[in-house]
């Protein structure tokens, strides 16, 4: 970490939730949690010890190796979209571009298998583009609607 070096030496095991070993001869217990990097990276370890969380990736040299020929590739922001929860035929759309939404508010209706299912906004924004028209099939996480 930055220019200080630690020789760390434990028996954890992919799966354990606890971790117990030396970090430069002194003894220590860690929680270690999976996937963290903010959510990003499944392959990447959260540390946690006296209050401290250090996210990291440990690899055998030759995985180090080729985990820098090819970089996790975090999958795109979709927060920003109403998307389609099932495929369906989209019923009608209840906003249009540019109008303010609250949360909680109707922005569309789906059918799927005769029944209606209402989709709300999770939070307050404006939108940006409805994506899909009404009348349209949709299909498993279609892009409805875009807030800015």
């Amino acid at each position: 970490m930055g220019d200080s070096s630690y020789k760390i030496c434990s028996n954890y095991h992919l799966g354990q939730v606890r971790v117990e070993g030396t970090c430069n001869g002194e003894p220590f217990t860690a929680q270690v949690e999976r996937g963290s990097l903010a959510g990003k990276n499944p392959l990447a370890i959260r540390v946690s010890h006296n209050g401290t969380q250090i996210d990291t990736l440990v690899l055998s040299k030759r995985a180090a190796e080729l985990y820098a020929l090819m970089p996790y590739k975090a999958p795109p922001d979709m927060s920003r979209y109403v998307l389609s929860p099932m495929p369906g035929l989209l019923v009608d759309v209840a906003v249009q571009a540019g109008q303010k939404v609250l949360a909680g508010e109707r922005v569309a209706v789906i059918e799927a298998m005769k029944m209606e299912n209402v989709l709300f906004a999770v939070a307050d924004g404006v939108v940006a583009k409805v994506l899909a028209a009404k009348g349209e099939s949709l299909t498993v996480d279609q892009p409805i609607v875009e807030f800015a």
